[in-house]
């Protein structure tokens, strides 16, 4: 019955691939038919820097660091980043999709990719807690859901929601990572404990890592043992410069 219902909404409103432009007809993953979805939006194996997470390949530097945080002597609050793929082509494409044209079930889609991978990060860092990062009530409102959170059920990872994003600033795509680092200054709450425990932030993209870097400092500020950081995607510098 669920598959006749598929087939006739498919056959009702008729979507295409994003990448190769086919019918999207029963086995199919949202935006990207099951081909495309399979070979685009996969896994990054290389490594990273273990600072910033940045894939070393791209930017290489000496030893375990990335050629930014050698030179540039970078610190974050976070013990640890990781992230599922580069946000590049279908994964990019997937989270605009997801946050802008409020597409919720290609939150669970992705969710259920990421699901091993993120289950790993926890198990090998002894995770105590995963903490999505808070959407402002006025994108809430607008868009209906907080992706983060939706992206966790898809994968089946138990979530607390200890923080709040109290108040709204201009968003932050087009700011650089100086104006970024003060434009998130003080903008989370928490509302509860976290003393002695290991965290983990989940967040849909890592850019400049501002705004898991201020959430990190308020979470060892008020004595979190360890923080860790997991995305879906990555920015490389090459994208975001």
């Amino acid at each position: 019955m669920k598959l006749l219902l598929n087939a006739l909404l498919d056959l009702l409103f008729p979507e295409f691939c994003c990448l190769c432009g086919s019918f999207l007809f029963l086995d199919h993953k949202v935006i990207a038919c099951k081909k495309c979805w399979e070979r685009e939006f996969r896994e990054f194996k290389g490594e990273k820097c273990i600072k910033c997470g940045h894939p070393l390949s791209l930017l290489p530097g000496k030893g375990h660091l990335c050629k930014r945080c050698l030179e540039e002597k970078r610190e974050f609050y976070f013990d640890k980043v990781s992230y599922y793929t580069l946000y590049e082509g279908l994964a990019e494409k997937a989270i605009v999709e997801l946050k802008f044209s409020k597409l919720k079930p290609l939150a669970y889609q992705v969710g259920r990719e990421i699901s091993k991978s993120l289950k790993v990060f926890i198990n090998e860092n002894h995770i105590d807690t995963v903490v999505p990062v808070p959407v402002h009530r006025n994108t809430l409102k607008e868009r209906g859901f907080n992706q983060s959170e939706e992206m966790l059920k898809g994968a089946g990872v138990h979530f607390e929601n200890l923080l709040e994003k109290p108040i709204y600033r201009e968003k932050q795509s087009s700011m650089s990572f100086k104006e970024r680092r003060e434009n998130v200054r003080g903008l989370f709450k928490l509302n509860g404990e976290v003393k002695g425990k290991r965290i983990l932030i989940f967040d849909d993209v890592f850019t400049t890592g501002a705004t898991v870097n201020e959430i990190s400092r308020l979470l060892k500020e008020k004595g979190a043992e360890k923080v860790f950081v997991y995305t879906v995607a990555y920015t490389p510098l090459r994208s975001y410069k």
